[in-house]
């Protein structure tokens, strides 16, 4: 209900009307002020909302991208790994029976000897001379490990030499990606923001003929300090501005 007042024609009474008055006005205001500041709470909170999804979107595809790079390096090079893994565990295994080896060749030598000679004083010829082709075989046993040895060192090179391959050409893939994501992202910063918002600030002064005037050439709404501030400077020291310094030069 809204309260009405009649002029007084006794000074004292009609400023007490008065004041009365505009306190009653005052108190009828509030929930106007108020729904305007909740208002300006909410974009505020809904802008800052916004800004973080956008943050949140783009590292999330930045981090589908490392994702998608490491699985399928993964996915090719585990079959390689496995391979070079058993190839070195085989390489090892020759290394300590080269080393035992050395030991017992030349008593080997000298039992198949032994047994050779028995055989031939027995009469049995053909059994001594293959109980020396024998013997002359494992002569041989040293270097059959170290060629076997060979062939591992080329496999596991040749295997190296393909994961190296192998990565190159998923880094390749994940770069291109990568690039244009950033280049995307890139585009709404320069030409869809800085550049847009350039051109509005500018377009917003003109349209409420805010711009300097030669009685008052300081007086622009617009000026280096607005255009400036937009984006980070170095008088902050903030990450971004040192950041856009390696990267814009």
């Amino acid at each position: 209900m809204t309260e009405t007042f009649e002029e007084s024609t006794n000074p004292e009474i009609a400023t007490v009307d008065a004041e009365t008055k505009a306190s009653v006005e005052i108190n009828e205001s509030p929930n106007e002020i108020g729904d305007g500041a909740e208002i300006k709470t909410a974009v505020d909170d809904g802008m800052k909302e916004a800004c973080e999804e956008i943050g949140d979107v783009i590292q999330g595809i930045y981090n589908s991208l490392l994702e998608i790079r490491d699985t399928q390096y993964d996915t090719e090079a585990i079959p390689l790994n496995k391979e070079e893994q058993k190839l070195e565990a085989e390489n090892l295994s020759i290394i300590e029976a080269a080393s035992k080896l050395e030991f017992l060749l030349p008593a080997q030598e000298r039992e198949a000897q032994r047994k050779a000679d028995a055989l031939l004083l027995a009469g049995k010829l053909e059994e001594a001379e293959a109980k020396r082709a024998e013997h002359e075989a494992a002569r041989h046993t040293p270097e059959a490990m170290e060629e076997r040895q060979r062939q591992i060192a080329q496999r596991i090179e040749a295997i190296r030499e393909e994961k190296k391959a192998i990565a190159r050409r998923v880094f390749g893939q994940w770069y291109t990606d990568i690039q244009k994501l950033i280049r995307a992202t890139e585009h709404q910063l320069f030409i869809g923001l800085l550049d847009k918002s350039y051109d509005e600030m500018y377009a917003y002064q003109n349209r409420h003929d805010l711009g300097a005037t030669v009685e008052r050439p300081s007086s622009a709404l617009i000026g280096s300090r607005q255009i400036a501030g937009l984006t980070t400077d170095e008088r902050s020291r903030s990450a971004e501005f040192f950041s856009s310094q390696k990267w814009y030069r």
